[in-house]
């Protein structure tokens, strides 16, 4: 078994397609820690950011009429929508804590939100970070006690 510190990996990703040659799939962001916890929240905030980029509001009824690429408006409608998707997910803490507990126990978690605009991932995987042998498993690199001159504390 490899000895490390286990951390997680999380990254955003839009995949889009695109008839010139840009490239098709972009990296959003990216978050590395050693907590589950802190790891599912920049997912939350970042579902949530990519919502809003893609509807910033809600409230208002989604029109078909406004795609402005050539897609037949029911095509659009059947592909889904999604910002609610990212919302639904972000909203139902049971389901989140259910991912939660997963990761913990060292499984992936992707959430996949597609529509009419492209195709958006959220994904987070649970690593083991390698522990170099001056460093603890548990902890920052040991530190080495200062170097003190001979006879300093002794003179007063």
């Amino acid at each position: 078994m490899t000895s490390g510190r286990l951390a997680y990996w999380a990254q955003a990703v839009a995949e889009v397609e695109s008839p010139d040659s840009s490239p098709p799939r972009v990296v959003l962001g990216t978050f590395a820690t050693p907590y589950a916890g802190r790891a599912m929240r920049w997912l939350c905030v970042q579902a949530v950011r990519i919502a809003n980029g893609l509807d910033p509001d809600p409230d208002v009824p989604w029109s078909a009429a406004l795609i402005c690429v050539a897609i037949e408006p029911q095509l659009a409608l059947d592909l889904g929508d999604a910002p609610t998707q990212l919302r639904m997910w972000v909203n139902d803490e049971r389901r989140r804590y259910n991912d939660f507990e997963r990761l913990k126990a060292g499984q992936p978690f992707t959430l996949v939100a597609s529509d009419w605009s492209g195709r958006y991932v959220l994904g987070l995987v649970p690593t083991v970070l390698p522990v170099r042998a001056d460093q603890s498993a548990f902890g920052p690199p040991r530190a080495q006690p200062p170097k003190r001159r001979p006879g300093f504390l002794s003179r007063r």
